[in-house]
């Protein structure tokens, strides 16, 4: 379910008001008591002042709280409840000032202030309550920034400077752990647990981020563009890639976790055809990233207060190529998009120190949307999506310990299978109210008809493959075991939709 506001207000000739707001959030249920769900809340004000023709500023207030829950049980007597969440405020000053036509200026800055709530835990077993809720988890990150546009004759330039202050910050524990870990294990031993006040410091980190792009015009439908940017990443997700669901976390960078950073480079080459009427590009990337962050074998990702010992880094790359081609005139239009890229990272203690792809690696991905304007009113709409099956790790051997069956992986690989390809197909057709009413004036209302098919061709699409024991006990002879496909949503959706506008 999805609700969307927009209001925009002019106090005046010199100050306008802009106000949005967002609340969406996806069940899947197995049954009344089982199942998981997440949403996003967010709403955002916009202060938009001129001082005169040549600057202006922009005040912007961003909230932003996301949340994913995890439930099952039989009854109230008899359940288990779980949700994480990451809550956000941002405020964003900025001054922008138009030195001339070619060069404009823009100076700004940012405030951040995280919430975090790992696991909000209980579990009920004949009506007694265990609580097993982890700590909040707080940080305050600040940043100043300038950056410049301009224009000389046919270049393009765009290049800019950031500078952040990132702080992890009470009420909250902090915890040490010990340099060496455990042998054959590689989870690091707690050692020392300490409280801080609200407020105070548990540990910082300041970035540096410089960025850069040129874009060289050859003649009117010819161009190159070459970018380089380094970026930090100080907000880090634990994502149990194994899981029949995606069960997700969010951490802070913290004294025994540090950012995520990275240098990012791009060259791509534009081209229009046909006076401008079709658009085409082939874009190529590269990525080198540092402190990439996975769990260990056998982690404790979701109730852990010491996840921080479960953690190992490395390092990452990313590389692709990209080509786009899109018709934007005539009765058909649309676009086409296809990228052939790897994502890897190499960390010590995982897939014997070799270089593995990331869960979300795709080699393949594949997009195309079109539309036919049948006549003013009538539009049909298709839109079509391949990607390679993302990576996944599967148990070489099992072991039986007290009559149940424990999956085990004895190579210490890691996403070294890929599970089947996605691809789909859904369509629309959007029928417009008249834009004139019967005294031949145009209508200030404007509304359409939606109607929709996802999955017109019913494409079971994996979302994961599990392993469990099944409904069969061990016995002497036969040690029972089953790979679960889950798929969600793997049928024909049909949907029917209003839009309209004041």
């Amino acid at each position: 379910m999805i609700l969307q506001q927009r209001q925009n207000v002019n106090i005046n000739d010199n100050n306008r008001i802009y106000l949005s707001g967002y609340w969406g959030r996806d069940r899947f249920l197995f049954s009344t008591n089982n199942g998981f769900n997440w949403g996003n809340k967010t709403g955002t004000l916009r202060w938009n002042h001129l001082f005169h023709e040549k600057l202006f500023s922009n005040f912007i207030a961003i909230y932003s709280n996301y949340e994913y829950q995890l439930l099952f049980g039989n009854d109230d007597e008899n359940k288990f409840e779980w949700d994480s969440k990451i809550e956000t405020l941002n405020l964003k000053p900025e001054l922008t000032y138009f030195i001339n036509t070619n060069n404009e200026l823009s100076i700004g800055g940012e405030i951040l202030l995280y919430r975090f709530e790992p696991a909000n835990a209980f579990g009920v077993s004949d009506g007694e309550v265990n609580d097993i809720t982890l700590p909040k988890k707080y940080a305050l990150e600040t940043g100043i920034y300038i950056g410049n546009k301009q224009n000389i004759k046919r270049l393009s330039i765009d290049y800019g400077l950031r500078f952040s202050l990132f702080n992890y910050i009470g009420p909250g524990t902090s915890y040490e752990f010990s340099s060496n870990p455990i042998r054959g294990i590689n989870r690091k031993i707690p050692l020392s647990e300490s409280q801080v006040d609200k407020w105070k410091t548990i540990s910082s980190y300041t970035n540096l981020e410089p960025r850069f792009a040129f874009n060289y015009k050859i003649n009117s439908s010819n161009s190159i563009k070459w970018s380089y940017s380094r970026m930090s990443q100080n907000i880090h997700l634990i994502s149990n890639t194994t899981a029949s669901s995606s069960l997700d976390v969010w951490i802070p960078s913290t004294n025994n976790v540090k950012p995520e950073k990275g240098n990012i480079f791009g060259l791509g080459y534009f081209k229009n055809l046909l006076n401008n009427n079709i658009e085409s590009s082939i874009e190529i990337y590269y990525k080198n990233l540092q402190n990439q962050i996975d769990y260990i074998d056998g982690a404790d990702i979701l109730i852990n207060k010491y996840l921080e010992g479960d953690l190992l880094y490395g390092k990452g790359r990313a590389y692709g190529i990209e080509f786009f081609v899109k018709k934007k005139s005539g009765k058909l239009n649309g676009w086409i998009s296809y990228t052939l890229a790897r994502s890897e990272v190499k960390i010590k203690g995982i897939n014997n120190f070799e270089w593995y792809p990331r869960r979300y690696d795709q080699t393949h991905n594949l997009k195309l949307t079109s539309s036919i304007k049948i006549n003013k009113r009538i539009l049909l709409s298709g839109n079509f999506i391949f990607l390679t099956g993302p990576p996944i790790t599967f148990p070489t051997s099992k072991y039986v310990i007290q009559g149940f069956v424990i999956p085990h992986n004895g190579k210490n690989s890691r996403n070294d299978i890929r599970i089947s390809n996605y691809h789909r197909l859904d369509v629309s057709l959007t029928i417009k109210g008249k834009e004139v009413n019967k005294k031949g004036e145009i209508r200030k209302n404007k509304n359409s008809l939606v109607f929709g098919i996802y999955n017109l061709y019913d494409r079971r699409n994996l979302f994961s493959v599990y392993f469990s024991q099944g409904d069969s006990l061990v016995t002497n002879t036969k040690v029972p075991g089953q790979a679960t496909r889950l798929s969600i949503i793997g049928s024909i959706v049909p949907a029917i939709g209003y839009n309209f506008k004041i």
